[in-house]
């Protein structure tokens, strides 16, 4: 009996103590949970600049080698053993303060030319792309032009091959030719200015930007190993013209000679069998587009992606970043093939955001949320949720003024919404003034509260990657700026808005899942399961084609008393109706068990975890003005403010535009989130 009561009073006391703990780190967050800053010139007295930011409330770096960008610089980017000398010195200093190190894998961007060490005697490394070019069809020969480097297909307008060689083809309707990608791609267009890029479906190409960068670090730098993380920059494929209004003469889709060997490994097919189609622009879905896009995607993953992380893994380093144009899921296809599958593969997956007003981020046709979604959706699905990265780049564009200290903390909780919970920033401390330290305080709890809780919002959104692929056709103007999209996906990225906006309001929400996943998952009682992720509602938003497993196992999932709702389009053949109200389905079936009234419901978005085995709770006053929000009595919680770092027992309390709170339950709870039906 005494053991007993001993034992009893130690746990009370234990738990007591853990309590203590919590809320001191809640109340003043550790470096470890604190935005970094990507301080790229660390020249000058690294300790002061250190100093000031830390004061500030940084509690780490993304940092790298001199660039040696001034014009008076004669030394050249990673060859300077003093750099390496002085990024050793930075390193020392960070460490001495407790801020943490990310490695910036490039001068400038995007990733992956080593500020064209990449491709130096190496021209092959370059990244290419094909054309589909008319021909005299029957009787006729048709000589390559020199802008082009050779012939890879030639054929009649049905596809019936035609004899050709790398410069002439005989009695072709159409011709298939490559070259190099520059004009009018990222390589030139991009704001950090021109330069020729290497091949992302190349594995040499990119074991060339290993050596010259990745490897010259591990090399160079004594304290190599105090680094975190490694942080790539908008790498991506460069057929689609991206920056680009005005027409260029070709449209392009990315080239490897690795390429019709893969696509026969994949799908047990020519490549050539599909060429035909791939440039076409009927309003019409085509197998053979997806196939291509499933082979270069995949390319994708094994040559950039896939091999850089295993870099990574063997020298105990995490890879991140964040990839290009992610808002669009339009434009996943032709600079990605598949945008999510790169996610997957990074162990700490990371989006830009380029916006600090939470209006444009809710409303804006540029699809900020969205972006975020993706992101979060692939940490979720792959259980890699312990870091996941927004690069905070806030533009204002036409506006006269800076984002305000609200606005940038109201699109920051949204972006945690999303499943982020690290930042590294480019905003710096000016642009906030005397307000930043409470700035990177909130997001410092934020950050806390949310690593190790799993997310069990119940609604898997699926991802219709291969609705894009199948519609997508190649233009000669870039993917931002003007490209013409097929209307099934523009019917997709609308309706993907729609319920991202309509979910939010009704208090509910939603995570991005994919074909793979479902595959992969378990299903019992209804409910689809892998990775630490669950759902029990799928919703198909305007997918217009469905591989056979998926849609045996979305069929069983049904059966098994899963919810799926499809949602203003379907595939050929689907007999299920059409959800003429998702968002009020959605309402009737999902409850996050925790009663709430609100001044502004509409606006008081709501996301649900498990944190240590109890429920938790992300409210958000997503509205410019203050929200008085009441919890109904019968849920015993404790309220963690994230704008004071309070924490009480008050139920009813005010929230101050533009901001957020936890609540958690103290006892514990029935089950995961999946006990609030």
């Amino acid at each position: 009996m005494k053991n007993t009561l001993l034992a009893s009073i130690l746990f009370i006391i234990s738990v007591s103590s853990l309590s203590a703990q919590t809320r001191e780190r809640f109340a003043n967050p550790t470096n470890e949970d604190r935005i970094y800053m990507l301080q790229h010139d660390t020249r000058g007295d690294a300790g002061a600049l250190l100093d000031k930011l830390g004061s500030v409330g940084f509690g780490g770096i993304v940092t790298n080698a001199d660039w040696h960008t001034g014009k008076s610089d004669k030394d050249f980017y990673l060859q300077n053993d003093e750099d390496f000398r002085r990024l050793d010195e930075v390193i020392r200093l960070a460490k001495d303060r407790c801020m943490g190190l990310w490695l910036y894998d490039e001068c400038g961007y995007p990733s992956g030319s080593a500020n064209g060490l990449t491709l130096l005697g190496h021209p092959e490394y370059e990244a290419r792309g094909f054309a589909e070019l008319r021909a005299g069809g029957p009787g006729t020969a048709w000589d390559k032009p020199n802008i082009f480097e050779k012939i890879i297909f030639a054929c009649k307008d049905d596809g019936t091959p035609v004899p050709f060689s790398p410069t002439r083809a005989e009695g072709a309707d159409r011709v298939y030719v490559v070259r190099p990608l520059f004009e009018g791609s990222h390589a030139q267009t991009c704001g950090w200015g021109p330069r020729h890029y290497p091949n992302l479906l190349d594995k040499s190409a990119i074991a060339s930007f290993i050596s010259c960068t990745y490897d010259k670090y591990a090399e160079k730098t004594k304290g190599f190993g105090a680094f975190e993380a490694v942080f790539t920059d908008e790498p991506s494929l460069m057929s689609g013209y991206v920056n680009c209004p005005v027409p260029m003469p070709w449209a392009y889709l990315p080239w490897t000679e690795e390429l019709p060997e893969k696509f026969r490994q994949m799908h047990g097919r020519e490549l050539w069998e599909d060429i035909p189609v791939l440039f076409s622009r009927e309003e019409r879905f085509e197998e053979g587009k997806l196939r291509f896009w499933q082979t270069v995607s995949e390319l994708l993953n094994e040559a950039f992606f896939d091999q850089i992380e295993k870099w990574c893994a063997t020298h105990g380093l995490a890879f991140s970043g964040h990839c290009l144009l992610e808002e669009g899921l339009a434009m996943h296809t032709p600079l990605y093939g598949n945008l999510i599958q790169q996610l997957k593969t990074f162990d700490y997956p990371g989006v830009d955001m380029l916006t600090g007003d939470p209006e444009a981020y809710k409303f804006s046709n540029t699809d900020f949320a969205l972006a975020s979604r993706y992101v979060g959706g692939a940490a979720r699905m792959t259980g890699k949720t312990e870091r996941v990265m927004v690069e905070i780049c806030p533009i204002q564009g036409a506006r006269e003024s800076d984002f305000t200290f609200a606005e940038e903390r109201g699109t920051m909780d949204l972006i945690f919404r999303a499943g982020i919970n690290h930042i590294n920033s480019y905003l710096s401390a000016g642009r906030l003034g005397e307000d930043f330290p409470h700035y990177s305080d909130i997001f410092g709890r934020c950050a806390y509260m949310l690593r190790g809780a799993r997310w069990v919002g119940r609604i898997g959104m699926f991802y219709p990657i291969e609705t894009a692929q199948g519609f997508y056709c190649p233009e000669t103007i870039g993917v931002n700026t003007g490209a013409r999209l097929s209307d099934a996906e523009t019917m997709v990225e609308e309706t993907l808005r729609t319920l991202n906006r309509q979910i939010a309001s009704n208090g509910l929400d939603w995570t991005f899942i994919d074909a793979e996943w479902i595959r992969e998952a378990t299903l019992q009682g209804g409910v689809l399961s892998a990775n630490g992720l669950s759902v029990d509602v799928v919703v198909m938003p305007a997918v217009r084609w469905l591989d056979n497993k998926t849609k045996e196992k979305l069929k069983a999932f049904e059966k098994a008393g899963g919810k799926l709702l499809w949602v203003n389009a379907k595939p050929e053949g689907e007999v299920a109706p059409l959800c003429e109200d998702p968002a009020g389905t959605l309402s009737s079936k999902v409850n996050y068990g925790l009663g709430i009234k609100a001044d502004h419901p509409e606006s008081l978005f709501t996301s649900i975890y498990d944190k240590d085995g109890k429920r938790m709770w992300y409210l958000i006053n997503s509205s410019p003005t203050e929200s008085k929000v009441k919890i109904k009595p019968g849920v015993p919680v404790q309220i963690w403010h994230t704008f004071t770092g309070e924490v009480n027992k008050k139920t009813y309390f005010v929230m101050p535009p533009y901001s957020s709170v936890f609540v958690t339950e103290i006892t514990q709870s029935s089950g995961s989130g999946f006990s609030g039906r």
